[in-house]
């Protein structure tokens, strides 16, 4: 309740494609982003999480009954206050992060104004290669929590013009713990590859040359000896920059289409189209490595395609696993695909809320 023009709605989403309809400005984005919200702890359409609650309120509450890989049934609430106390329970059990949500209901949200993953900051994109390789390498989290306890502390001693050996602790545990993230990151990344060039030639049509995946590290070649001469050696040019240059928080990936880097030169629409096609992507990983399916929640994207990338959209949904798609027209469906999965009516402004059945 009380989440942008909704101040309460319910909503029972179908086990595979449901889709949200409604006409422009009843909500149907906010819906989406209130189920991202409580399983992400963020909003992909604002940094701020107060603009998210309801004008005139200052509490917003979005509950979920919710099911894990093996269908053992759950509930979860999120309450947030503009004041930016928040408050998580699963079960209603309070819990201090949204990791185990993440783990065992993972979610991701095709907004077609959202572009950041692709042309945004290399922090999003390593952010993006933290949840892909946590989800698949069993103590990666702890590894990352290392690493980052580490660099702070190296760069702590940077900062205040330390240089010698009181780096080499922290510098040990950089290069052993550094290593271990980008091994599972390049792997994650190596794995998703395919299913990925597959999705967006789906998606693109065969006329357009190969997408592509590339994982830029600049420890690439290095072992664990190499990794702490590196560091040892940098001390000084460390110091004068105040941060550490050598490491996997400086990674980044890039989507490239037919060699070129969308970042810098892609259209609007191939960005769209490669954003997407990591999704449907990462779906198909996940499943073939028997790991929990993302829920996806994808926002007017049947307007961004032509009829034949709409069929296929639509093929590889069935295929399993559950999707929330937002739109004004139900003529963007074939009457098979409609009746396949659940078809949600939003009222007009006013009308409103936030639980869900998933």
């Amino acid at each position: 309740m009380n989440v942008r023009c909704h101040q309460a709605f319910d909503a029972s989403f179908g086990s595979g494609s449901s889709v949200l309809v409604g006409a422009n400005g009843t909500g149907k984005t906010s819906v989406l982003e209130a189920v991202h919200f409580l399983l992400r702890g963020w909003s992909p359409r604002t940094a701020q999480p107060r603009e998210i609650v309801t004008e005139g309120r200052r509490v917003l509450r979005v509950e979920a009954e919710l099911a894990d890989q093996k269908g053992h049934a759950f509930s979860a609430a999120l309450g947030y206050a503009v004041d930016g106390e928040r408050r998580l329970t699963v079960d209603g059990s309070p819990v201090r992060d949204v990791f185990r949500l993440e783990e065992t209901v993972p979610v991701r949200m095709f907004v077609p104004d959202d572009l950041r993953l692709v042309k945004g900051s290399p922090r999003r994109r390593r952010q993006y290669l933290d949840a892909l390789a946590g989800a698949s390498s069993a103590g990666y989290r702890q590894s990352l929590a290392r690493y980052e306890e580490a660099l702070q502390q190296r760069n702590a001693l940077l900062r205040s013009g330390v240089v010698g050996a009181d780096h080499l602790p922290w510098e040990v545990l950089l290069a052993r713990e550094g290593l271990t993230l980008v091994h599972a990151r390049a792997r994650s990344l190596a794995g998703i590859a395919g299913p990925y060039a597959w999705a967006h030639r789906m998606l693109a049509g065969e006329r357009i040359g190969p997408a592509t995946l590339s994982y830029r590290t600049n420890v690439a070649e290095l072992d664990e000896p190499a990794y702490r001469h590196g560091l040892a050696k940098s001390r000084d040019s460390d110091r004068r920059r105040t941060f550490t240059h050598l490491g996997p928080h400086r990674d980044d990936v890039r989507f490239l289409l037919e060699g070129r880097d969308l970042r810098d030169y892609g259209s609007q629409g191939e960005q769209r189209t490669a954003l997407l096609a990591l999704m449907l992507a990462e779906r198909e990983w996940r499943g073939a490595e028997g790991g929990a399916v993302p829920l996806l929640l994808l926002d007017d994207v049947m307007s961004e395609l032509d009829g034949d990338r709409r069929r296929a959209l639509m093929r590889v949904l069935a295929e399993g696993g559950q999707a929330v798609l937002t739109t004004t027209d139900l003529h963007y469906f074939t009457g098979e695909e409609l009746e396949a999965g659940a078809v949600i009516e939003l009222p007009g402004r006013g009308a409103g809320s936030l639980g869900e059945t998933g």
